[in-house]
């Protein structure tokens, strides 16, 4: 057998190569972007899985009845407490995040795969205007509260 001179090889830690820098980055918009598609998704996830535990493990399934949504949200006319306030405001951060976040990937998608840009920007008026309409009916539904005259018209068995 014969011997292999090692010293005569370079090794891999004798390969210079030159380091680039970090590009910088050229559209701010593109990183808040990203960095908002991270962050709301994690507080998502969350706001998800809470309210998925409040409604089917900690109440029981034969509790969720328009009774249980009043004593959450309060009915028109009604002066809200803390309680109403709070999931007023639990559920207006789950509707404004999902709907930001939705918008924000079809975003994304879009800008990838729609390559002619009138129909790009006509999509995405349609996709906005659309997420505008839910969100504000949305919150217009959390702001007022349950309906009394909807309470009188359900039938006891459905209550």
């Amino acid at each position: 057998m014969s011997s292999i001179d090692l010293s005569s090889r370079s090794s891999h830690r004798d390969i210079r190569r030159p380091v680039r820098a970090v590009p910088a980055v050229q559209n701010k918009f593109e990183r808040i972007a990203w960095l908002f598609t991270r962050y709301s998704g994690l507080v998502l996830v969350f706001l998800a899985l809470s309210h998925f535990g409040l409604q089917h493990i900690f109440a029981s399934v034969q509790d969720l009845t328009l009774q249980s949504t009043i004593a959450r949200w309060g009915t028109v006319g009604e002066a809200p407490n803390f309680t109403i306030w709070f999931w007023r405001a639990y559920y207006a951060l789950l509707l404004g995040l999902a709907m930001l976040h939705g918008l924000n990937g079809m975003r994304q998608i879009a800008y990838d795969y729609m390559h002619i840009r009138p129909l790009y920007y006509g999509f995405m008026g349609l996709i906005t205007i659309l997420v505008v309409f839910v969100t504000v009916a949305g919150a217009v539904a959390l702001g007022m509260g349950v309906s009394a005259a909807t309470t009188s018209t359900i039938s006891p068995a459905i209550q």
